[in-house]
């Protein structure tokens, strides 16, 4: 931010010293006018030319080191989005990764849930009640196979 300060003091010191040019030589053409000499108001008019070159060209060089400054600084500004960017698909990858081993482990857990109550529900076919195993004995058997 301090070189952008810096380049619009430039600026603005380039277009005022090139439009009090431009004043000077009006007022001097003005002045020559009311001399009625024609080798003043040749001069004058010389010279009016010649400093609204000069203007012309301060102003269109303070314009193009604008343009050159703006487009470094979209540029940096392009290359820092892009950093960022592959930022973040890197931490999107990983969340991904992550997420799907958790749920990975969830349908593992599931399907050892569905399998004991496949077991609990076979058992109560062939079974009575009485005969069909608890909740406590399918997780002793889950604590003994783990």
């Amino acid at each position: 931010m301090g070189s952008r300060g810096s380049r619009r003091r430039t600026r603005a010191t380039v277009l005022v010293v090139a439009n009090v040019l431009l004043v000077m030589i009006c007022i001097g053409v003005s002045v020559s006018l009311f001399s009625q000499n024609q080798w003043i108001l040749r001069a004058a008019a010389v010279a009016a030319v010649a400093v609204a070159i000069g203007a012309s060209v301060l102003t269109r060089h303070q314009l193009l080191i604008e343009r050159l400054a703006h487009s470094d600084e979209r540029a940096q500004v392009a290359q820092e989005y892009s950093r960022i960017t592959s930022a973040r698909v890197v931490e999107n990858a990983e969340f991904v990764d992550l997420m799907q081993r958790r749920l990975d482990t969830i349908d593992q857990r599931l399907d050892k849930i569905d399998e004991e109550v496949a077991t609990v529900v076979a058992a109560g076919d062939k079974h009575s009640h009485a005969d069909a195993p608890t909740v406590v004995d399918l997780k002793l058997r889950g604590l003994a196979a783990s």
